[in-house]
């Protein structure tokens, strides 16, 4: 995963800043998982920064990152009280690459990156769009006929008696239930962006998601349909938006 991550940052996000240095800068991840991301700008110069909600996760990632322009925080981005006192205050690019469809207060979400940003910062932002194939996250279902495309949209009750039939842990289902409650479409991501006072600067869909490059080795393709509100929608697998104030 961290090599994952790091090639992610280093192919992806990268691209997308557009920047030709980041010494000096300040770079923070929510969500950092095992903090690869992170290690890719450390490298350029930048100071780094990951706030992760999995205390396990987090200490992986500390121990992982060694360097002292990168700190791991274990903290919840909507409790700023858990991450404050540990950052440097604002930030020249923030990162998170799907994390907010796992957020419950999506609103609360921006008005914080708000304030965390510095003018003219940038923020990288992933997710799939709501009623793409796998937006459940089902492909953490440990037997394949639970990884079937669009299966979260069983209605909750079927879904969740669908995993226990699979024999999933409790954890699992009630994981994933949470995740087909949090989930998020592009139109509403688009309306509360302008609310919270975001200007989109880039919007990407893709029906085959960068990332799969290294997972699968697959090339790259946009949806050339998204400009349909309904195909955009169902057809998105990955959404990568840039922000900026």
């Amino acid at each position: 995963m961290f090599d994952e991550q790091k090639w992610y940052s280093e192919k992806i996000i990268r691209e997308f800043f557009d920047s030709e240095s980041y010494e000096g800068k300040q770079v923070l991840e929510i969500g950092c998982a095992e903090g690869g991301g992170l290690k890719t700008f450390s490298d350029s110069g930048a100071d780094c920064y990951g706030i992760e909600y999995s205390a396990s996760r987090q200490k992986t990632a500390s121990q992982k990152n060694t360097s002292t322009n990168i700190k791991i925080i274990h903290g919840d981005v909507l409790d700023p009280d858990t991450y404050n006192r540990e950052i440097p205050g604002q930030f020249d690019y923030i990162i998170l690459r799907d994390v907010v469809e796992h957020l419950d207060d999506k609103i609360l979400l921006l008005q914080i990156l708000f304030r965390l940003l510095k003018t003219n910062g940038r923020i990288f932002l992933s997710f799939p769009a709501k009623y793409s194939a796998y937006a459940g996250h089902q492909q953490v279902i440990t037997k394949k006929i639970g990884k079937l495309p669009y299966i979260y949209l069983l209605p909750d009750r079927l879904y969740k008696y669908y995993l226990q039939m699979l024999d999933q842990k409790p954890a699992v289902i009630e994981n994933l239930l949470i995740i087909k409650s949090t989930r998020l479409s592009v139109n509403y991501c688009r309306r509360i962006f302008s609310q919270a006072g975001f200007y989109l600067l880039s919007e990407n869909y893709y029906i085959i998601r960068p990332g799969y490059e290294m997972r699968f080795g697959w090339r790259r393709r946009r949806n050339r349909l998204a400009i349909i509100p309904v195909l955009r929608e169902f057809l998105t697998q990955g959404t990568i938006y840039v922000l900026t104030k």
